[in-house]
């Protein structure tokens, strides 16, 4: 059997040896010609072979880019995660930041704590818990809050008035000046005799008695 191509086509040829036709030939003198079987003629067309050409390099291409779509993806996961990282810088201003927001509630805890206790028998209930609205405001406000006043009992004298605005301003750290207008608008009641400046000046005296003393340790 030989291959023969020409030109888009592959042709077949069989060649057959007849082993009683050789047996003839060796007893006869004539030569025994055997007759070639019909050609197979197998058509390819240009078409086909392209597709069997294109082929390999398209498979050659998906398998090259596998790596590479398992590359990708943990890259951008380690750039991620590293990006989500905090600085040091960040770590120890979150801490400051904290611990101050702590060293500020804990404060404020002391002085409404103080407040409640020294102002319990002078005020109502509902009085009591207002009065501590007011001055949460205005620890953590720079200006006043709006505020109604609040009536204390009449145990209670102008120096008690002064001495206690005098005590949670020192704890805040709050200037003279913006305390006692901070408590004349509370208690306007029993302060109404007394000027801003004049309550300024004397809510750290301690020259008259008093059932509210000055009290330097409260926060």
């Amino acid at each position: 059997m030989r291959f023969e191509c020409y030109r888009n086509k592959a042709v077949v040829v069989e060649t057959s040896i007849v082993h009683s036709e050789l047996a003839e030939s060796t007893i006869n003198s004539d030569p025994v010609i055997s007759k070639p079987d019909p050609e197979i003629e197998i058509e390819t067309t240009s078409d086909t072979e392209e597709v069997s050409i294109l082929s390999c390099p398209e498979l050659n291409e998906d398998v090259a880019e596998l790596p590479k779509e398992d590359a990708t993806p943990s890259s951008i996961n380690n750039i991620s995660i590293e990006s989500n990282q905090p600085t040091e810088y960040e770590v120890f201003r979150a801490n400051a930041m904290a611990e101050k927001e702590r060293a500020s509630q804990e404060k404020l805890d002391k002085v409404l704590t103080y407040t409640k206790q020294n102002l319990v028998l002078y005020l109502s209930e509902t009085d009591l818990n207002r009065l501590c609205g007011y001055i949460t405001e205005y620890y953590f406000s720079d200006s006043l809050p709006k505020v109604e006043q609040i009536k204390v009992d009449a145990q209670l004298k102008t120096i008690d008035i002064m001495h206690f605005g005098w005590n949670i301003g020192k704890a805040f750290g709050k200037p003279r000046l913006q305390t006692a207008t901070f408590i004349k608008r509370v208690f306007a009641h029993i302060l109404r005799d007394s000027e801003i400046s004049t309550i300024e000046r004397k809510m750290s005296h301690t020259e008259s008695e008093c059932k509210i003393k000055l009290d330097r340790k409260i926060a």
